[in-house]
């Protein structure tokens, strides 16, 4: 099934391309590598180090007039598996796009891994947010506005075919008002608003069952921080508030993110948390941000040097749920150094400060260093 995806989606692109044969077809390919390590005695008698190839990842981007095709696989964690799969078609101030991407729905998951701040998103990111869906999204951008909307199915392609998966259908939107957005200058506000229909296809006399949990500032533990198994879920609603303000030299972003699980059985599940980061340049000047999306990106300069800060919250319990997923905040600092637009060092230095209800590994606050290595072609 995936493969037929796959297939139809690409003669639709041939057929858009013929209709755009006129134009001259562009075909660029990537490639990048993010290798990680992690420092830290948690849990442990003495320091211990852990490694991994985050992610290795080859793609292609095409592109005929108005008309563009592109796509990312990535090899890494000992399987093959599809990212980006997308057709975009543009026309005036939109994008028309379909395929295997993220919803419009938080910046912190929508800003390319090698331009984050720090090495993963924050933690209340993680929870909150979702990972690549299949679905259909119109984006439109003016100077001053951004506005997406799209309607998505809970799996992604690579889960296409699989018998045993029950499935959903999510509408999102994204609403950015952006009153200074000039070179060197931009101030960006706005929010984003989901909602998930209830699973289609659980068993007979099953209840649905959704895990919501965040890793923590590394995915390098085998537990994750946070989370919690939510029985006889109903619906979703989500919702967030975000802010990002820009100058030659200091940028500061932030969202809140506010969930609310209606359950079959039981009280509605509320989780909630956010975060606020900021970079600061020592050397370099200006930050790339893509108005046609609403993201922002890494320094503009090609060499650069950029101190990080960041603090997030994040708490999955909820009494009135009667449900307990963990409850923490992390304070984090760090220095990215992009030697040119190819190759980056990032290091890392996070305190986390264990809450109430976090996984058994997790029993004390903890402290620990950071480290990545990255190219992107």
């Amino acid at each position: 099934m995936k493969t037929r995806f796959i297939l139809t989606l690409l003669i639709c692109l041939g057929s858009l391309l013929e209709a755009n044969g006129a134009e001259p077809l562009k075909v660029s390919f990537r490639s990048r590598a993010l290798l990680d390590a992690t420092l830290s005695d948690y849990g442990k008698d003495d320091w211990q180090g852990y490694y991994r190839l985050e992610d290795f990842r080859l793609g292609f981007k095409a592109v005929m007039g108005r008309c563009e095709l592109r796509s990312d696989i990535s090899f890494a964690a000992g399987k093959v598996s599809i990212k980006d799969l997308l057709f975009n078609y543009r026309f005036g101030h939109n994008v028309l796009s379909v395929g295997n991407g993220y919803e419009p729905y938080s910046m912190d998951m929508l800003i390319s891994t090698v331009d984050m701040r720090f090495l993963q998103s924050a933690s209340s990111c993680l929870a909150f947010a979702n990972s690549r869906k299949l679905g259909v999204t119109l984006h439109h951008a003016t100077t001053h506005w951004y506005a997406a909307t799209g309607l998505f199915s809970y799996n992604d392609i690579n889960k296409l075919g699989k018998d045993d998966r029950t499935n959903a259908f999510i509408s999102t939107s994204r609403l950015v008002w952006r009153p200074v957005n000039r070179e060197g200058c931009l101030l960006h506000v706005g929010g984003a608003f989901s909602f998930r229909s209830k699973e289609a296809n659980v068993p007979e006399g099953e209840l649905s069952v959704r895990t919501v949990e965040s890793s923590g500032v590394t995915a390098l533990f085998d537990e994750p921080l946070l989370g919690t198994e939510v029985t006889g879920v109903g619906t979703e609603v989500k919702g967030l508030v975000e802010f990002l303000a820009a100058f030659p030299r200091f940028m500061v972003q932030g969202e809140y993110y506010l969930n609310r699980f209606n359950r079959d059985e039981g009280e509605a599940y509320c989780p909630q948390g956010g975060y606020v980061q900021a970079g600061i340049l020592l050397l370099g000047r200006g930050f790339d941000y893509d108005s046609m999306y609403a993201v922002p990106g890494r320094p503009s300069t090609d060499k650069a040097v950029e101190l990080t800060l960041r603090y997030n919250y994040t708490n999955l319990n909820d009494r009135s749920a009667q449900l307990s997923g963990g409850k923490e905040s992390d304070l984090s600092v760090g220095v990215n150094y992009y030697l040119n637009r190819h190759f980056g060092l990032k290091l890392d230095l996070h305190y986390v400060f264990v809450g109430d209800g976090c996984n058994a590994f997790y029993t004390k606050d903890c402290c620990m260093r950071q480290m990545r290595v990255q190219y992107v072609f």
